[in-house]
């Protein structure tokens, strides 16, 4: 197929909380992912949309008319109410955009991706160029949240909400529940920053921040915020305190990591989210082939602290190590910091990484199954 310009909408739909649901449940997980492709693909074909792919728990999909994306997104979360564990978030964005081999590029689907990885759970938003598409269609209602300086995107974007009949009325949040706060204690682990001297670890400061949201999660009485919600405020300037009451967190968990070598020093700190203060610190220094034992010894100081400070019972079990080859983890760690790039480039390069790490590990479970999402 030769490539193509167009101006088109495209609409990112995501899982919400899929990440912690594959730690806990993987095959519901999968399940849940089937239920998602049967809702979404005859409401895209309805609406004339096209269905481009599946981006791990993502759905990518473009529409040539405005209203027919916005009028699918709609249909697609009332769609949801019949699934009681499939919770969506929305983003569309119209701008021009280049198809090539049943794909699409450029910065029109970056956009639709960072807008909807900020909406709330069953939100559907949008950028102006697509409310100002919609603004005469008198069956569409929509509402200004707020402009927001997107990831990779040189110009500030306008993001509004649409407003559907089953959804509650926007709080503020971008979180895995509304902002509200909730008998259930919170946690938002953010991505951990790299410090290392070449700036080369930030894979390993995002994949520690995803195994730790995974390990948390196992923790009955807490509440983790997902991987989308609390990775949108990465390497941005926002006061903890702000992060915290826009994910209706109670604690927040950030910290830093850098590499030397074989060795590796990572610094983590707990923070009250209502007042900004320290609850626990701590710095390691260890080799790498300690990092499952290091993974598992800051889970295990957070949940005491959780304990002591919000009244959290720790978890009884810790999640078994994905492979024993450290090599292969490191190579799956940078195939999936790759991928979540969303790019041509960034895909392939996952593929290459995550081959790499099955060569080291044949039996390695996870590294199998985001190959075979990458490839998809």
């Amino acid at each position: 197929m030769p490539k193509t310009r167009q101006l088109a909408a495209i609409m990112f739909t995501d899982i919400v909380g899929y990440t912690a649901l594959m730690g806990s449940d993987e095959q519901h997980a999968f399940e849940l992912l089937k239920q998602n492709r049967l809702l979404q693909k005859p409401i895209i074909e309805q609406y004339g949309g096209k269905w481009i792919k599946e981006l791990g728990d993502g759905v990518l999909a473009s529409f040539s008319a405005v209203s027919d994306a916005v009028t699918c997104a709609c249909e697609i979360i009332k769609g949801c109410e019949r699934i009681a564990t499939l919770k969506l978030r929305i983003g569309i964005h119209l701008g021009e955009v280049i198809f090539e081999n049943d794909d699409v590029f450029g910065d029109g689907v970056n956009i639709a991706s960072r807008i909807q990885a900020l909406a709330p759970v069953g939100g559907i938003w949008i950028s102006q160029s697509v409310y100002q598409n919609i603004t005469n269609k008198k069956n569409i209602k929509a509402r200004f949240i707020r402009t927001e300086n997107l990831k990779n995107v040189k110009d500030p974007v306008l993001i509004y909400e649409i407003l559907t009949d089953n959804k509650n009325e926007y709080s503020g949040a971008a979180g895995e529940e509304t902002s509200g706060k909730t008998s259930q204690k919170s946690l938002a682990i953010l991505p951990f920053t790299d410090m290392s001297a070449a700036r080369d670890q930030e894979y390993l400061g995002d994949g520690l921040a995803e195994e730790l949201i995974t390990l948390m999660a196992q923790i009955r009485e807490l509440k983790v915020i997902g991987r989308t919600s609390s990775f949108s405020f990465k390497k941005k300037d926002v006061d903890l305190r702000t992060i915290g009451k826009i994910l209706g967190a109670d604690a927040i968990l950030e910290g830093s990591v850098q590499k030397a070598g074989n060795r590796i020093r990572i610094t983590a700190q707990l923070i009250n989210a209502s007042d900004g203060y320290h609850m626990w610190s701590r710095r390691y220094d260890r080799e790498m082939d300690d990092i499952f034992s290091l993974q598992d010894d800051i889970s295990s100081m957070i949940a005491e602290q959780l304990k002591l400070n919000l009244l959290v019972e720790p978890a009884t079990t810790i999640e078994k190590r994905p492979t024993e080859n450290l090599q292969a983890y490191d190579l799956y760690l940078k195939g999936h910091y790759n991928y979540k790039k969303f790019t041509l480039e960034g895909y392939q390069l996952a593929i290459e990484y995550f081959e790499k790490a099955l060569v080291l590990d044949p039996l390695y479970a996870d590294a199998w199954w985001s190959l075979g999402v990458a490839k998809f």
